[in-house]
């Protein structure tokens, strides 16, 4: 019941549309225009939980983890925020910011070679396809980033900790 009135309160807040991903089987490239990131961040996150020996819910992949990612995401979200604001009405980002975004995977890609609870993480977000998906293009930049924000909300509330 809390899972559906967080879903509620995110779907309030923009981060959901009404349908779910579609994955295409040649080069796999991401349909943004089909991407609910309300509940694929929650389907991401509950496919990472397991119960340990006593029967507790565990989530192998750290907060700071994930938020480091958050981070970096974050860090060229601020880059495309003054984008936006010296180029009004702009839909496609410029090379330069289009290569940070790529950059992006790499970051992941080194985590999750240091990390097996990273790599699953990515593995299960399908955030690294995802990447490779957004291209120049700011509306499914913008995407992603709300998708990488619903993984660190649904994270913390499904009982993802430090270690």
């Amino acid at each position: 019941m809390m899972v559906n009135n967080m879903r509620e309160q995110l779907v309030k807040a923009g981060y959901a549309q009404n349908s779910r991903p579609n994955m295409q089987k040649k080069g796999q490239q991401f349909d943004f225009d089909n991407f609910d990131v309300v509940t694929e961040a929650e389907k991401a996150i509950k496919g990472l939980q397991y119960k340990d020996r006593y029967d507790n819910i565990k989530i192998d992949v750290t907060t700071s983890q994930i938020r480091k990612f958050l981070t970096a995401v974050n860090v060229v979200r601020n880059k495309v925020d003054l984008y936006k604001a010296k180029n009004k009405g702009a839909e496609t980002l410029s090379k330069e910011l289009t290569a940070e975004i790529k950059f992006l995977k790499v970051n992941l890609l080194y985590q999750a070679g240091r990390t097996a609870a990273v790599k699953q993480f990515m593995t299960v977000s399908k955030l690294n396809i995802i990447i490779d998906g957004i291209g120049d293009s700011l509306v499914r930049f913008v995407k992603f980033t709300k998708y990488v924000e619903a993984l660190v909300a649904y994270h913390k509330f499904l009982g993802g900790k430090d270690k």
